[in-house]
């Protein structure tokens, strides 16, 4: 199994740990995650007895944390704010070793009432952002 570690949250007792895999994890491969990691901190003893352990992917509105998060939505549209605090809309076109290109586009359904359209060529330009200059970046679903 490829999957890749995505998020840790250790509160109080409970431990929550995120992973997931190109193109996608299944239930049993979460399963049999939760299960080793359990007998392992089981044995070492390294958490209280009474400890609450949740294995499962990274929901699809939770913020893309890293790079083979990327990878994985190479083509979709994201929302992605920056430390500078702008807001970016646009298509991820391609992930590079530190950072992402992309097209900055009006995301889908989300046009203004009595705004016309522009062509293609008008309303797209092609921007590199690295990583760690993003501060957040979510998938946009045009429901």
């Amino acid at each position: 199994m490829d999957a890749f570690f995505v998020e840790l949250i250790a509160k109080g007792k409970r431990l929550e740990l995120y992973i997931d895999k190109v193109p996608s994890i299944t239930i049993d491969e979460l399963v049999r995650v939760s299960r080793h990691l359990e007998a392992q901190l089981d044995e070492e003893g390294s958490v209280p007895e009474d400890y609450t352990l949740n294995v499962s992917s990274p929901g699809m509105g939770n913020p893309l944390r890293v790079r083979e998060q990327y990878v994985k939505r190479i083509g979709r549209q994201l929302k992605i704010t920056t430390f500078s605090e702008e807001h970016l809309e646009g298509r991820l076109v391609k992930v590079l070793d530190h950072g992402i290109e992309f097209l900055l586009e009006p995301l889908e359904g989300k046009s203004k009432p009595g705004k016309k359209k522009k062509n293609a060529a008008e309303q797209s330009t092609s921007i590199e952002i690295q990583f760690e200059d993003i501060k957040k970046a979510i998938l946009h679903f045009n429901f």
